[in-house]
């Protein structure tokens, strides 16, 4: 039912991918960090028992706290010359509040980033979960203030397709961004999207994704699935997170509406040596 031929570079892809998942995993195992795979990862292993056959990226969710631990833990279990955490503290010129899990020696390179300067291996997404305010009136101008920050970092780093960069109010948010510090902005938006993690509150965000209110209940406990011939952690309550996400998630989209992500150069390297 759920069967489609795939490129085989995206067969190459998802093989790759699932090295870095194992490490995520390892590490999270031997520290007991809870993580939750999310978004089309989850779906996948929910509706496909593994990837969404036109999916080309996976994705790990953590709380703050354990978020910060696993960067930590990071920096003694990994094999440097096997893997690379970005961020924004080993990356000079990397906007996000996530942090990407790269494999060395491959490469996925993204319209949007292809010019700046930062490691473009093939990645695994680890996104920090950080507490919304109960308050309504206070989480609109948290939010606002995200975005905000989110497109002036990614400006002041280079990130942005050809066509966006040269759109008017693109150029104008540059203009008022070049005299502010890079750190100042980074300090700036990592004090906005923590404020509330030590109140107690109903929804968690991740700062890049900011549209999805996750209910705090669904990171309360997890438990595994299967996910092509692994097993992963995920939350319990699945049913209710891909009902909020995706509505009748067990609906196939439209045959044109399968399309998958990447648009941009890939390399496999020694795990393939396919390249699209």
């Amino acid at each position: 039912m759920f069967e489609m031929p795939m490129p085989e570079i995206l067969v190459g892809l998802h093989r790759v991918i699932l090295v870095i998942a194992d490490e995520i995993d390892r590490i999270c195992s031997k520290y007991s960090i809870p993580y939750s795979i999310g978004y089309g990862t989850l779906l996948g292993a929910v509706r496909h028992k593994g990837f969404i056959p036109w999916d080309d990226d996976f994705d790990v969710f953590m709380t703050r706290n354990n978020y910060e631990k696993f960067k930590e833990a990071c920096k003694s279990e990994l094999d440097s010359s096997k893997f690379f955490l970005q961020t924004e503290d080993t990356e000079p010129f990397y906007p996000f509040a996530f942090a990407k899990l790269q494999l060395a020696g491959t490469e996925l390179l993204e319209d949007f980033s292809k010019n700046v300067q930062v490691h473009h291996g093939i990645s695994v997404d680890i996104f920090a979960l950080d507490h919304l305010p109960k308050n309504y009136a206070k989480e609109k101008i948290m939010l606002v203030k995200n975005k905000l920050l989110k497109n002036m970092i990614w400006l002041k780093c280079g990130y942005g397709t050809d066509e966006q960069l040269r759109q008017l109010k693109f150029r104008l948010l540059k203009a008022v961004t070049y005299p502010i510090p890079l750190k100042m902005l980074r300090k700036l938006r990592n004090k906005t999207i923590t404020r509330y993690n030590q109140c107690e509150t109903d929804y968690l965000f991740c700062s890049d994704y900011p549209n999805d209110r996750l209910p705090v209940e669904f990171y309360a406990d997890h438990t595994q699935y299967q996910f092509e011939d692994r097993v992963y952690q995920g939350p319990c309550e699945y049913d209710k997170y891909l009902t909020l996400l995706y509505g009748d998630y067990m609906e196939l989209p439209p045959v044109e509406d399968r399309k998958w992500h990447s648009n941009g150069m890939i390399r496999l390297g020694k795990y393939n040596d396919i390249e699209k």
